[in-house]
């Protein structure tokens, strides 16, 4: 595991910690939707990543340690679909109101 790779868990995990503050203690809707922002942009920059170790355990000839790396990264990728999508929808409901 590499240093950019833990600084992104690092992140992930510290903008998962913002948008639960933001929920149960500040109830603000910026504070929420910035930290879904800042997750999903690092989740997917982990998910390509991971993406890109796939392909080169793949490459090296260690399919099933490659299969697992790419099913983890598409995890991640997911993720920050969903995590941006909420953001972009509650940004959305926070201008409009």
């Amino acid at each position: 595991m590499t240093v950019g790779r833990v600084l992104l868990l690092l992140l992930i995990v510290g903008s998962g910690a913002v948008v639960i503050y933001g929920l149960f203690v500040d109830t603000s809707n910026p504070l929420i939707v910035s930290g879904l922002a800042v997750g999903g942009i690092a989740s997917g920059l982990l998910g390509f990543s991971l993406a890109g170790s796939a392909i080169r355990l793949g490459e090296q000839g260690r399919g099933w340690r490659a299969l697992g790396t790419a099913f983890v990264g598409g995890l991640f990728v997911m993720g920050a679909a969903g995590a941006m999508a909420g953001a972009i929808v509650l940004g959305i409901l926070t201008g409009a109101t």
